[in-house]
């Protein structure tokens, strides 16, 4: 009988890896940086076999929301090629600002708890956004 994927999640040796992973990150998300959200060991690829046997470096530790993202951005059809998230967690307990780097375009997305409100793309430089973002957050006006 084949041990389905779920269940090997739940196996002592990749119980075992996840933690290696976690520690060697120092408990932190790779991408946003978040250390208060619950965190997961995002398999960058996938290869026939145990969750254990893959190679570390084939493993990363990521938060809940940036994992969500991963996931949402592979399976919408884009290239798979997150290369930043920057999550604005504070201005609201349950609201989130993500900006993410896709395929060398600049996409925010505003969600409530798990749903999505709105998503935009820019052309603009990601640094630009995240300067004006701060500057409303903080109260201040330009």
């Amino acid at each position: 009988m084949t041990t389905k994927y779920f269940d090997k999640l739940k196996d002592p040796r990749w119980q075992k890896k996840r933690l290696e992973i976690f520690k060697r990150d120092k408990f932190k998300c790779k991408y946003c940086g978040d250390t208060k959200t619950t965190l997961h060991v995002h398999h960058k690829s996938y290869k026939s076999g145990n969750p254990w046997d893959v190679d570390n470096s084939e493993l990363i530790t990521v938060c809940e929301h940036c994992h969500y993202e991963i996931e949402e951005n592979k399976s919408s059809g884009y290239k798979y090629s997150i290369t930043k998230i920057l999550k604005l967690n504070n201005w609201n307990d349950d609201v989130r600002i993500m900006f993410c780097v896709i395929a060398d375009k600049c996409v925010m997305k505003i969600y409530k708890n798990k749903d999505m409100l709105i998503g935009f793309q820019f052309e603009n430089d990601i640094t630009e956004i995240i300067k004006i973002l701060n500057s409303a957050k903080n109260g201040k006006t330009s």
